[in-house]
């Protein structure tokens, strides 16, 4: 019990005596606060004179030592310029075309009858690639052998001499002649003011089917659209398709018509001009002989006559070379890249049949660059690759330089010709090439790719003059690996330049060369 009351005790001294020493140091404390003040106040007072007395009075201008300070030369290497006669890659595109290209062409007009050939045949010259009718050529060729052996009778009376009975006869044959020239005149004009009234006619059917057609066409859509809303039946819907589908039949044969009416009427007229010629021929023909058996045979008239003749004989070449060319024949050899007519067409003269291309030989078009239009020249050697034959390289010579720009890319092309090229390499494929271009522009050198500085946009390099760097921006003429071409106006051969230690340096900055 009397424990808790003398560890009481000491507890209560404890506490006055923690109570005196917190009195004790806020005393202290307030002491050195008053203390502290005393001395701020003065040096306050002090500060702000000392600030308006520099205010008010001039400072002197301090001395910059470092300004007086030269700094170091920047230790660099250089190397000796030379003159650069190397060489760059550059890569053109371009494309591959046909080394030759021919177009078969009918020389007469007349009506494909058969196409011999196909699209990628072979063709050889001499080779037969398509038909054309030939009735009419056999019949004027028969003319023609009639017509000669004709005028070599007329000949043979003409040097017998001339009989009363011959000269009756001869009128009588004129008579006839006129009224058949008469005749095949009246034919060719009935025929050429007849033909636009068939073909506006075979015109006309075919607008007015054509009509019916787009009637039809719209009724089965109106039929369609209210069968589907319910308000037609089925049966209304195909009867309807039925009626456009026979108009559009109809439609299909008039056009037929049309066509047909258009190749017959011209037929009928070359035809009719024929027989008009012929009976004009005829007529003129008679008439020389009536006239020669009225005055007697001379020397003249028979060789006249014989003029006559060989023109009659000239006829019948004609028309057996009419006959041989309805056979179209190449000329040259290659392969077919496209038919440009079908049995049944009616051609005239130039009119295309056949499309050939060579097969032995094909050119590439390149394109150069602008900065190259005038340095590239015929035997500059390239090498070939295309995407489509990634194990075909060929390395080859320029053949020709075109001497206008391409139409579209405003670029100059070179034509490199390859004979016997790859199966696989076909006109109109892309192709690659590069070209090995000599470096021939002045100031041109060839320096390490440590040499320069890049800094943006510019490439910069340092020449050195009285240990002094001097900052030039050059032009990088081609990236060689390890080394690269530079060109500047100011470069010499036997110049310094540095090439290292650049990326430090600036305009003007004084160097000490450690290495050279």
């Amino acid at each position: 019990m009397k424990s808790p009351e003398i560890s009481s005790q000491p507890s209560t001294t404890t506490d006055l005596k923690f109570e005196e020493q917190k009195d004790e140091k806020t005393n202290n404390s307030q002491q050195k606060n008053s203390k502290l003040l005393k001395w701020l106040i003065p040096l306050a007072i002090l500060g702000g004179g000392i600030a308006i007395g520099q205010i008010f009075t001039p400072s002197p201008t301090p001395t910059d030592q470092s300004s007086n300070q030269t700094p170091p030369p920047k230790p660099v290497e250089t190397i000796t310029l030379t003159v650069s006669k190397g060489k760059r890659e550059v890569r053109l595109l371009g494309q591959v075309e046909a080394g030759g290209k021919a177009t078969l062409s009918s020389q007469i007009d007349g009506t494909v009858q058969k196409i011999v050939v196909k699209e990628g045949d072979v063709i050889t010259p001499g080779m037969t690639v398509a038909i054309l009718d030939d009735a009419d050529a056999n019949i004027a060729l028969a003319q023609a052998k009639a017509r000669l052996v004709q005028e070599k009778s007329n000949l043979a009376r003409l040097q017998v001499g001339t009989r009363p009975e011959i000269i009756r006869q001869r009128e009588a044959e004129l008579t006839a002649a006129q009224a058949r020239e008469r005749e095949a005149l009246e034919t060719l004009e009935s025929l050429i003011a007849l033909q636009p009234d068939l073909i506006a006619q075979r015109q006309a059917e075919l607008e007015t089917v054509k009509t019916r057609e787009k009637e039809a066409q719209d009724n089965r859509q109106r039929i369609q659209r209210l069968s589907l809303e319910g308000a037609l039946s089925e049966r209304a819907l195909v009867e309807a398709k039925s009626s456009a589908d026979a108009f559009r039949s109809e439609r299909i044969r008039a056009q037929a018509a049309l066509k047909a009416q258009e190749t017959e009427s011209r037929k009928a007229i070359a035809e009719a001009r024929t027989g008009y010629d012929n009976a004009k021929s005829d007529r003129l023909r008679i008439a020389a002989l009536l006239a020669e058996a009225q005055a007697g045979p001379t020397q003249e008239e028979i060789q006249a006559q014989q003029g006559v003749v060989s023109a009659a004989n000239a006829a019948v070449e004609q028309a057996k070379l009419a006959l041989e060319r309805t056979k179209i024949k190449a000329s040259v050899s290659g392969v077919v890249q496209s038919r440009e007519a079908d049995p049944g067409d009616y051609v005239e003269v130039n009119d295309p049949i056949v499309t050939l291309v060579s097969d032995r030989s094909l050119d590439i078009f390149l394109e150069i660059p602008e900065t190259l239009s005038g340095q590239v020249t015929e035997g500059m050697r390239v090498n070939l690759f295309a995407r489509a034959l990634p194990n075909w390289q060929k390395a080859t010579e320029i053949t020709a330089v075109v001497p206008v720009a391409n139409v579209n890319s405003r670029r100059q092309l070179v034509r490199v010709t390859l004979n016997n090229p790859p199966k696989n390499l076909l006109p109109g494929m892309a192709i690659q090439a590069d070209l090995m271009m000599p470096i021939s522009e002045a100031n041109t050198f060839t320096v390490p790719r440590d040499a320069l500085t890049r800094r943006g946009e510019q490439w910069l390099l340092f020449k050195v003059n009285d240990n002094q760097a001097k900052q030039l921006e050059v032009e990088m003429i081609a990236d060689l690996g390890e080394e690269v071409m530079i060109s500047h106006p100011q470069l010499k051969q036997g110049q310094s330049v540095v090439i290292k230690g650049g990326d430090a340096l600036k305009d003007n900055t004084v160097v000490t060369i450690v290495k050279s």
